[in-house]
């Protein structure tokens, strides 16, 4: 039996506790408000601060129940004990258990608005009550974060992108991952997609990728370990991630 101690957004809280109910091991979970996304240096900066409070033997590993959030998550560095990241760009391909059936999903209809029991009912932002929308307004902090990585022209462009991504949804869909009474969450969904033209959806969430997360079950190809020296960096090209060393 392992410990592990579980950095996660709010978006995730019903879903890790059941998850950390079921695991074999054992399992703390700390939680940190859904809205520090919306700058991802303050996200980074408070899970930096976090996971530097963990004394060395406290736990067996960190697990990070995060995407790359707009490279919240870019730069995080393990100092004595390895971090776990699912490779996913943010919660939503959590929420459907895998990046693959997300990418699917965005490749089918990228103009979706996404809404949860979780995120709906801990959001303090009145203007992003659904997942992924934060993200469209995409503040100065990001772009400077885009044009360290990137280049000034290629920010440029993603910004662009990501501004008429956002003008063109057409979709609502309601994410049911089985916890707690989500019938009002899923009944504001539809008014939502109603008041504005949208179609309407139900999508069974699937607990798996948090389950794998939390059990230790870590394949390369759907999580990163970052161990005691590295840092997670963006992969050339790709928008994936992978390790580095740290400086």
């Amino acid at each position: 039996m392992s410990h592990y101690i579980a950095l996660t957004c709010e978006a995730l809280a019903r879903s890790i506790y059941a998850s950390a109910a079921d695991s074999p091991h054992v399992i703390s979970v700390r939680l940190y408000r859904q809205g520090l996304h919306n700058t991802p240096k303050n996200l980074r900066a408070t899970l930096q601060e976090a996971i530097d409070a963990i004394q060395p033997g406290e736990c067996d590993a960190i697990l990070l129940a995060y995407g790359i959030c707009g490279t919240s998550t870019i730069g995080l560095t393990a100092r004595h004990t390895p971090l776990v990241l699912p490779r996913t760009h943010d919660c939503i391909a959590i929420y459907l258990g895998s990046h693959q059936r997300y990418q699917e999903e965005f490749d089918a209809q990228p103009g979706t608005y996404w809404y949860s029991l979780d995120f709906v009912e801990r959001n303090n932002d009145q203007n992003s009550v659904a997942l992924g929308t934060a993200n469209l307004e995409m503040t100065e902090t990001v772009y400077q974060d885009y044009v360290e990585k990137y280049g000034q022209d290629n920010a440029d462009y993603l910004m662009e992108v990501m501004g008429e991504w956002g003008k063109h949804y057409s979709r609502a869909v309601f994410i049911d991952m089985g916890v707690g009474d989500s019938s009002a969450v899923e009944n504001f969904a539809q008014q939502q997609a109603a008041r504005r033209g949208w179609n309407y959806e139900r999508k069974q969430g699937s607990r798996r990728m948090i389950d794998m997360l939390l059990n230790g079950q870590w394949p390369a190809e759907e999580f990163l370990v970052i161990n005691p020296g590295q840092r997670i960096a963006m992969s050339p090209g790709d928008g994936q991630i992978q390790t580095e060393a740290a400086e």
